[in-house]
């Protein structure tokens, strides 16, 4: 059996709600939409999230660059404002991507994705410093500096990947996109900060750290990213995937963390999922919402923010989403519903800020003015060598596994206690197991539409305990694989 045990007197100390400080979308004009920003403003109501991180913040489609009459660049920050002005209203502040390279300023005509990102170098260095010093400027002229003093600035997204960088088999071409980039951002204000590489992969972090600190280049935080499947990038939707270990990714992020820390620099993951395709089922699954508590409690102390790639499946690298649940990155689907990784998010948002000592590593237990809250889960890797297409696209039904006792030493004596305990798991938050079993390719009519959110929704159970003699209050869990628990603890009205 297993024994979760902690003692209500000893505290851990503060809990670590790096898992709130962002959160990720596609691009900027998505996030401008109403559906995409109402969901957010859901989302932000129920678990808040400090930052947002997206691409796409330079592109034609957000109207940011054209020329004058004598050829030289002209800014116009009228749907970037829009967008900002959202964001704040709701209490969360960008990680500005610093991207792409605006097709009037670029060397080359290279796109990636649907969307026709430009992922050229400038024709000038000294254009892109006029746009990101401009565009710096004015947002500090419309936000206040102690306002954009609280954002994070960061330059280029993957630049060691061959579909986002024309020179990424060049780290010196990536070095003087940075350069100019951060000495840009500081010729503005001097405590802005700014970062990257945000690679794909940690290879150049050594060199890309040794470099600033050489030149003394401005680094505020060094920023990287890191999925939980085999590859490199799922550019048609039609490739094997894999999932790799459950313990790579956080072993990956720890050694970053270490290599950082070395550096005195914070540890940015501003990507970070299960998968890296936007057609992977493995986001539409329970075990999808289990692998992000996993991920995201052995990765504190390592890094500072994971920005889990994304909230919302409004999302179209590789065209608009055809289907509600096609495998996309967000936690609530294009049209809204909740999907069981939300849940995950939801569970950590709402433990308390007092952690208490626990030995289980796979468990956080917290506690506010006598009321216990404590969340916990196991977690079983599927068969090695899947292919997730297959695996996932299926209903996988959570076998029974051993019993697990929590143990809560300290508590007052011979008292009753209110136990409530919510599961994620199988048929519970389980919205994709519904929809299997509706056998239809596309939401129709309001009521499909109704059945799979009242699927989406936890289960709660409610029962009553007593504490001992001895102070200790014994709570049973029936538990299944990939499955999590939150539990609140009262002590009952008498």
């Amino acid at each position: 059996m297993r024994i979760i045990k902690t003692d209500l007197t000893k505290e851990k100390g503060k809990l670590d709600r790096y898992f709130s400080e962002c959160i990720g979308a596609g691009r900027a004009a998505e996030v401008m939409r109403y559906a995409a920003s109402k969901q957010l403003e859901d989302i932000q109501n129920v678990c808040p999230f400090g930052y947002i991180r997206f691409h796409g913040l330079f592109h034609e489609e957000m109207a940011v660059v054209t020329r004058n009459e004598k050829g030289g660049l002209a800014f116009s920050f009228i749907y970037i404002d829009q967008l900002f002005d959202r964001l704040l209203e709701l209490g969360i502040r960008p990680v500005v991507e610093l991207s792409p390279m605006p097709d009037i300023m670029a060397k080359d005509k290279k796109y990636l994705m649907w969307w026709r990102m430009n992922v050229s170098m400038p024709k000038e260095l000294s254009e892109w410093h006029e746009l990101i010093s401009s565009f710096v400027s004015h947002v500090t002229e419309r936000y206040g500096r102690e306002e954009i003093k609280k954002w994070y600035f960061e330059v280029w997204n993957e630049p060691d990947h061959p579909a986002f960088f024309t020179e990424y088999e060049n780290i010196e071409k990536y070095f003087e996109l940075y350069d100019t980039a951060a000495f840009a951002v500081r010729s503005v204000d001097a405590e802005y900060r700014v970062g990257g590489p945000s690679t794909a992969a940690p290879d150049w972090l050594c060199s890309f750290i040794k470099h600033c600190r050489e030149k003394n280049v401005p680094l505020d935080f060094v920023s990287t990213h890191s999925y939980g499947v085999k590859g490199f990038f799922d550019d048609n939707g039609e490739k094997i995937l894999s999932l790799l270990p459950v313990g790579d990714i956080v072993s990956a992020v720890k050694e970053t963390g270490d290599l950082c820390k070395e550096h005195g620099l914070p540890l940015f993951l501003t990507e970070w999922s299960s998968s890296f395709s936007p057609q992977d089922p493995v986001h539409d699954t329970y075990f999808g919402a289990i692998f992000i508590l996993n991920t995201l409690k052995h990765c504190s102390g390592s890094a500072q923010l994971m920005s889990y790639w994304t909230y919302t499946d409004i999302f179209e690298e590789l065209g608009p989403p055809m289907t509600p649940f096609h495998g996309g990155f967000g936690i609530l689907t294009a049209n809204g519903i909740k999907k069981p990784a939300f849940h995950s998010f939801r569970f950590l948002s709402s433990l308390f800020d007092k952690e208490l000592e626990c030995d289980d590593e796979n468990a956080y237990v917290t506690e506010c003015d006598g009321e216990i809250r404590v969340l916990l889960w196991n977690i079983v890797s599927p068969p090695e060598k899947i292919n997730d297409r297959e695996y996932f696209k299926k209903r996988l039904v959570s076998k029974k596994t051993e019993d697990a006792k929590l143990l809560l030493d300290g508590a007052e004596k011979n008292a009753e206690y209110t136990v409530t305990v919510e599961t994620l798991g199988y048929r519970s938050g389980d919205v994709y197991s519904e929809w299997l079993d509706m056998e239809i390719e596309r939401i129709d009519t309001k009521e499909q539409e109704a059945r799979l959110n009242m699927a989406s929704e936890t289960k709660k159970a409610v029962f009553s305990v007593c504490s001992d003699q001895n102070g200790i209050v014994e709570i049973p869990i029936g538990q299944h694989e990939n499955t999590a628990y939150f539990l609140t603890i009262k002590k009952s009205d008498v």
